[in-house]
């Protein structure tokens, strides 16, 4: 409930109404306060030189020439839109950000991600937001994939922002209601300049970033772009080592006036040695204390990715008011893992009960997609009125060998590694093949009945939704179709000013359920969960460089599946057999402030207070890992006078406790599984507040360097609680880091 509170700054947080309501007043009084300021207050000059944009390809959703926490639209809903014209919530991380908190993967810039929460494996991460997965991403607003393993590592040095949409998006193809993650690539600029960057800090953390830019001929018509990333880390679990390299590519051409042509290709493979952060607790629940460096791995261990892509996208004005917009990528993805871990929970008094497990596994994964739209408007009524229409599909293949044996009893004080066994060390026990296509039609009408008004009404028609999976002999385990199914869109927005509007929209739920089975055995898959998120908020804009919004919201989804006690989960079939009866409820209010307060100070503050329940479990918490409240914030000020060139930034993220509740079985020696007498656990982690800080000195017009500081104090905390037997990650200690950036 409301009551639960944060620990870290807990008398703030008075109340469950009065809380929200001066939530909401500060979000909206102190900005039109600051703008009112700003406008009276001489610019400061900028630190760097602005890039000239050309007006090719939708330059407004385009942020590294702004120097500015606000884009000036995003192209999270296929058209380039300003966020006061899309009715849900959406934050956005600009370049500019992005470089002031040296974020350098995806999971850096979700960790600083308003109402996202991280929950880590030892193998990747998972985000969720207002208690829901985020299981979809789309590139420049393309045809929506999936997040896959890795995703967390994706190195920023090639994108120019990263957007999240919160809520289902079901009628663009993102139907899991805790949104969709959009990264807009760097373009090719007509101006020649190369940028590079120089980093070094504590656990050996090395660094270094290659962007360079241009026109390819004389006319400028021609235009190339190219991002090089080395980066070179120690962990914090000893003696955990990561090696990075990154390549990105891009041309693009005018082919006619009226088109234009981008092809692009990516490059990312990471090694990944010595690893395991993930600890276990003591059985029941309690916390072992261990040392935050502690390594449940060998030294031996690896883990290897490698990514590839290549896309391509076209625009074409068919008129003046019409444009024509196709985009197709294919990815290729690889990942090997040789490893040993430390799993399951000891005895808090023999100290008994964990093991050595040896982990191997091989994928490989390919994903095409292709998105075909128009877009565009008419006038009618004396008003504007905004469609578009298009196509899309999706297909991946997915195909997986893995083993996991035991090798032996294990202690948590004493970690002894087994000697590696080469990789593979024998036959694979085990693996699928997946194969998914779908396709659909989608559509989108912003109607304008009167000024000031809009209505947007729309929805995604599937055609085509399959799934097919095969064992590692070739069997087929599965197979499920699904089509002709209607996922609606309605959404209103009303401009009560030149700066302010309010919003509602509601938006459905669509998520397949392909891999798992009703009873009795074989089974036959579910049927997708379904549902509805709903959202009522009000967003203001004051110029091109402050933003303010705040919104309630609710969730309701149904169908999930959920474990049929009557038939245990199998080694040949782990998707069979389940209930579709969940019902899962989520509400809560999202706040945010985002942008230039003073020309000097640059703010990003967003509060999230979430309320998620099980309503098939007494209303139980469904997401226990998302807390209640959460709150994160960023500021940079730029100085001016004597010490003008000098800037200061400080942030922090901070949240309510969070607690796991579970059981673990004991070892049975007479089975040789964990399937021995159940002792149920419940343990809480409490809540925390991380500091994080820069120190910025612009040399020159092309050279400036900084210092950032992670976790200022160096707290110990857990960043994620897991199981008693595994998944407990400690957050990372204070690190530092100088960065020394230039142009040409």
């Amino acid at each position: 409930m409301l009551s639960h509170s944060f620990s870290a700054f807990s008398r703030a947080v008075p109340g469950p109404l009065h809380a929200h309501a001066v939530a909401a007043s500060l979000a909206f009084a102190l900005p039109c306060a600051a703008w009112a300021q700003a406008a009276s207050t001489p610019s400061a000059a900028a630190a760097l030189d602005e890039v000239t944009v050309t007006e090719k390809l939708a330059p407004s959703v385009y942020s590294e020439a702004s120097d500015s926490y606000v884009p000036k639209a995003v192209e999270v809903g296929k058209a380039a839109q300003s966020l006061r014209e899309i009715a849900q919530s959406v934050t956005v991380i600009t370049r500019q950000r992005m470089d002031d908190q040296a974020l350098r993967t995806l999971d850096d810039v979700m960790n600083q991600t308003t109402g996202v929460t991280r929950e880590e494996s030892w193998l990747d991460t998972t985000y969720l937001s207002r208690g829901l997965q985020i299981s979809n991403v789309r590139y420049d607003g393309g045809a929506a994939g999936s997040t896959r393993s890795g995703t967390r590592s994706l190195d920023m040095a090639q994108f120019d922002s990263v957007s999240l949409l919160r809520g289902a998006d079901g009628m663009f193809g993102a139907g899991e209601a805790g949104g969709v993650i959009n990264f807009t690539y760097k373009r090719p600029l007509a101006q020649r300049q190369t940028q590079v960057l120089l980093s070094g800090g504590t656990m050996n953390n090395y660094r270094a970033e290659l962007d360079t830019t241009g026109a390819l001929n004389a006319e400028g018509s021609l235009r190339g772009r190219f991002v090089a990333v080395n980066h070179d880390r120690r962990e914090m679990a000893k003696p955990s080592r990561l090696k990075r390299q990154m390549l990105y590519g891009a041309l693009e051409m005018d082919v006619a006036p009226e088109t234009t042509l981008m092809l692009g290709a990516s490059y990312q493979k990471d090694r990944n040695t010595g690893f395991n952060a993930s600890l276990p607790r003591y059985a029941d629940g309690s916390d072992i204390g261990l040392p935050r460096d502690t390594n449940m791995g060998a030294p031996w261990n690896w883990i290897e990715r490698e990514n590839k892509t290549v896309f391509a996208k076209l625009e074409h004005q068919l008129t003046s008011n019409w444009q024509l917009k196709t985009q197709l990528r294919h990815t290729r993805f690889n990942e090997g893992v040789n490893g040993a871990e430390i799993e399951n929970a000891p005895d808090p008094v023999t100290l008994d009960g964990t093991d050595w497990w040896i982990h191997q596994s091989k994928s490989n994964a390919r994903e095409t997609s292709l998105d075909v739209n128009v877009q565009g408007g008419f006038d009618a009524f004396g008003q504007r009125h905004d469609v578009i229409v298009g196509w899309d599909m999706h297909r991946t293949s997915d195909f997986n060998r893995n083993l996991w044996p035991r090798i032996g009893p294990a202690d948590v004080f004493d970690r002894t590694p087994p000697a590696d066994p080469g990789y593979p060390l024998g036959a694979w026990t085990g693996g699928s093949q997946t194969r998914t296509q779908k396709s659909g039609v989608y559509g989108s009408l912003r109607l304008r009945p009167i000024e000031d008004f809009a209505v947007i009404l729309g929805g995604r028609y599937t055609l085509k939704d399959n799934n097919t999976q095969h064992d590692m002999q070739g069997l087929l385990t599965s197979k499920s179709r699904e089509s002709h199914v209607f996922v609606p869109y309605v959404g209103v927005v009303y401009d009560l000013s030149k700066t302010t509007s309010v919003y509602a929209s509601t938006a459905e739920i669509y998520q397949s359920q392909a891999g798992k089975f009703s009873a009795p055995l074989p089974g036959v898959p579910l049927d997708p969960v379904r549902g509805r998120t709903y959202e009522l908020g009000i967003k203001g804009e004051w110029g091109r460089d402050l933003m303010a919004s705040a919104a309630l919201f609710r969730t309701e989804k149904k169908g999930q599946g959920v474990v049929d006690p009557a038939y245990p989960q199998t080694d040949w079939r782990g998707g069979c057999c389940y209930f579709r009866d969940g019902y899962q409820l989520s509400q809560g209010i999202d706040l945010e402030v985002t942008g230039r307060i003073t020309p000097n100070l640059q703010v990003a503050v967003g509060y999230t207070y979430n309320d998620n329940e099980d309503k098939r479990k007494d209303s139980a918490q469904f997401s226990t890992v998302t807390p209640r409240h959460l709150f994160k914030a960023w500021a940079d000020y730029r100085m001016s006078g004597a010490l003008r060139g000098w800037s200061l930034g400080a942030g922090v993220v901070a949240q309510g406790s969070t607690f796991r509740a579970s059981g673990i079985n004991a070892y049975n020696p007479v089975s040789g599984r964990y399937d021995g007498a159940w002792t149920p656990y419940q343990f809480t982690s409490a809540g925390y507040a991380i500091w994080s800080a820069r120190l910025g000195y612009v040399i020159n017009k092309d050279w400036s360097v900084a210092l950032n500081v992670g976790n200022l104090f160096d707290k110990t905390y857990y960043s994620t609680v897991g199981y008693a037997g595994y998944g407990n990650f400690y957050g990372e200690k204070r690190t530092m880091a100088v960065t020394l950036k230039g142009r040409f």
